[in-house]
């Protein structure tokens, strides 16, 4: 497996590194690790140095998860999409999505499921601080490379 590259979108350094510290500051405070941030469309963002894994995981395919997820939770009349939590037999994968008017989502994994109300709580919480910082990518530094 390859080791996660830079970010796939040119961003100022001084936003990335907020970012970063975020998802650092996550990862420390649980036990969660390889965290990323990931637009909806599949451009990763940002990724903690736990992040040691395919980059296609982190992009295309949490943004396809995303899109069906929408789809069928407004078909199910169950209102926005707030997370996917997928169970495998050594850990959990999380997604986060932020309101619809928010084109990032928080990606993350963990190997215990006891603490998982904890960890929503704490991933709601980070997310909340990073998107102002978000809304300045979207705003004019989103460009792919």
């Amino acid at each position: 497996m390859e080791k996660i590259r830079p970010p796939e979108v040119n961003i100022d350094r001084g936003l990335l590194a907020q970012i970063m510290r975020n998802l650092e500051q996550l990862e420390s405070s649980t036990d969660l690790e390889g965290s990323a941030i990931v637009s909806k469309t599949g451009l990763r963002i940002a990724s903690s140095e736990t992040a040691d894994v395919v980059a296609d995981i982190y992009s295309a395919s949490p943004a396809t998860l995303i899109s069906l997820g929408e789809k069928i939770s407004n078909g199910l009349g169950q209102g926005e999409l707030r997370e996917i939590v997928i169970r495998g037999v050594k850990g959990y994968t999380i997604i986060l999505v932020g309101d619809k008017d928010n084109n990032f989502m928080l990606f993350t994994n963990s190997k215990k499921g006891y603490k998982l109300g904890y960890y929503f709580h704490q991933m709601r919480k980070s997310f909340l601080k990073m998107e102002p910082i978000l809304k300045k990518i979207e705003t004019g530094e989103l460009r792919t490379r």
